[in-house]
């Protein structure tokens, strides 16, 4: 397949040529799938550099390894060749690793020449489909394929994005979007994802801290409930909350309910002004006065002789200086 029609095929129909093109474990093949399908030694397959997927779930391959060694190899696994005479995996990694821990010798493959960026293009849109992927992994992949198909590095996409995608200045008549721009969001129209909603959404999983990633990133959390966790800027607060989410499965409501409560700021009392000796010496004076009965006691009295005496000690100290 030449990245011409490839390329023709991903615009023309989107997800759904997936499922004729990428075979479903326990999924009888087309009668045109065997034809173009040929097996081949699993120790002479690879995983393909333009994987997007950075996490594989080992029940999840135990369960498809013991249904391979029941009822055989299922389904097939897209390659392109390499120069070398092995094949990399295009779409499929989980099935090829499924097939090694099955003790399987060779695997159903559907070989074709892809470029590196038809490569990726088909690895996004086929796990998008199975809804395999994170979000994290959905938009790791999609900056790699902007990378490979625009030119742009990461970080020149990511600050593209964020100076050119605000929907207040693509709703400007007068400011027209770059040509990077424009092959970004013909990139992520053929991937069914909004720019707004890869801006506002996709990017943030980037800045979620190493524990929300990696908990997202196993399928433990979703990225709304990262989200949400991430309001608590205290790690070690976040990482109790974070474990409690993961022990009890919390629900996205429970976690939302959590941070608020825990986020709630706490707005303390302000101390008033502390007076000056001079408002607290006319303070008292005025309360003094006020309490009549106050000189009528002997011992209270005789205090507040010694006191003013005391008071006039200083007073004439402070006048000698």
């Amino acid at each position: 397949m030449s990245k011409q029609s490839t390329n023709s095929t991903f615009n023309l129909a989107g997800r759904g040529i997936l499922q004729g093109l990428v075979s479903q474990p326990g999924i009888p093949e087309s009668p045109a799938q065997d034809q173009a399908a040929k097996f081949i030694p699993v120790d002479q397959i690879q995983p393909g550099a333009c994987q997007p997927r950075q996490y594989f779930s080992e029940s999840s391959i135990d369960s498809l390894a013991q249904s391979f060694q029941q009822q055989g190899f299922r389904g097939a696994i897209n390659v392109r060749p390499l120069a070398n005479g092995s094949y990399e995996i295009v779409a499929g990694e989980r099935r090829w690793r499924a097939a090694k821990k099955a003790g399987l010798s060779e695997v159903r493959c559907i070989v074709d020449n892809y470029s590196d960026a038809d490569a990726l293009e088909f690895a996004l849109l086929e796990n998008l489909q199975r809804e395999d992927l994170s979000k994290l992994e959905e938009t790791e992949g999609i900056l790699q394929l902007i990378e490979i198909k625009v030119g742009l590095d990461r970080d020149a996409a990511i600050a593209l994005i964020g100076r050119e995608g605000h929907s207040d200045r693509q709703s400007r008549s007068d400011v027209a979007p770059s040509a990077e721009l424009q092959q970004i969001e013909a990139i992520l129209s053929q991937l069914n994802i909004g720019l707004q909603t890869f801006r506002t959404k996709n990017l943030r999983t980037l800045r979620l801290p190493d524990d929300l990633k990696q908990a997202h990133l196993t399928g433990k959390l979703s990225y709304s409930a990262a989200f949400e966790l991430d309001k608590i800027k205290d790690a070690t607060l976040r990482d109790v909350l974070l474990q409690e989410a993961l022990g009890n499965q919390l629900s996205f409501r429970e976690i939302r309910d959590r941070v608020k409560t825990t986020a709630q700021p706490i707005h303390p009392v302000p101390s008033p002004p502390e007076p000056s000796l001079l408002d607290r010496l006319e303070n008292n004076v005025k309360r003094a006065k006020k309490a009549k009965a106050f000189f009528e006691r002997t011992q209270k009295r005789k205090r507040l002789e010694r006191l003013l005496r005391d008071l006039e000690s200083l007073l004439d100290e402070s006048e000698a200086e």
